[in-house]
C-alpha cells in the first residue's frame, strides 16, 4: 500500500517533546498520589476511632443494662441499690431506686412504684458525661 508523501512524515517521525516535561509529569503525578493515599489514611483513622468509640459506647450500655436487670430481680429494696466496676472498660456502674408519688385516676397514690435507674460513671475521664439508663419497677 502506498501512501501519499504529505501523510509518510507524520507517521514515520513522533512529535518531538521537551525531556524536561516528563519529569516535571512524573512530580505532579507522585504529588497527587501522595495527597490522595494521605487522605485516604486520615480517612482510615477516623474511621476506625468512631467504630472504636461506638464500640465502647454499646459495651457501657450493656453494662447499665446487665446492672439493672440484676437490681430489678432482687427481692427487698435495700438490695436494689449496687455498684460495680468494670476495670477493662475504666466504667463505674451503679444503680439506684427512688420511689416514685404517682396519683392513679381516683386520686388515690400509687403505692409501691419505684424508679430504678443506673449510672455509668468514667473512671479514665474519656467520656464527658455521665450515661444514664432508667426503668421503673412495680413492687406491691
Amino acid at each position: 500500500m502506498n501512501f501519499p508523501a504529505s501523510a509518510t512524515p507524520a507517521l514515520r517521525r513522533p512529535h518531538p517533546r521537551a525531556p524536561g516535561y516528563v519529569l516535571l509529569e512524573i512530580i505532579i503525578a507522585l504529588t497527587v498520589f501522595s495527597v490522595v493515599v494521605t487522605g485516604l489514611a486520615v480517612l482510615l483513622h477516623s474511621t476506625l476511632d468512631s467504630a472504636n468509640a461506638l464500640r465502647r459506647q454499646a459495651a457501657v450500655r450493656r453494662g447499665m443494662e446487665a446492672i439493672l436487670i440484676e437490681a430489678r430481680d432482687r427481692t427487698k429494696r435495700e438490695e436494689m441499690t449496687l455498684t460495680q466496676r468494670d476495670e477493662v472498660l475504666g466504667v463505674e456502674f451503679r444503680s439506684a431506686l427512688e420511689e416514685v408519688k404517682w396519683i392513679n385516676r381516683s386520686g388515690q397514690p400509687v403505692r409501691g412504684l419505684y424508679l430504678l435507674s443506673a449510672t455509668a460513671k468514667d473512671l479514665r475521664g474519656e467520656m464527658p458525661e455521665r450515661d444514664r439508663a432508667e426503668v421503673y419497677v412495680y413492687r406491691p
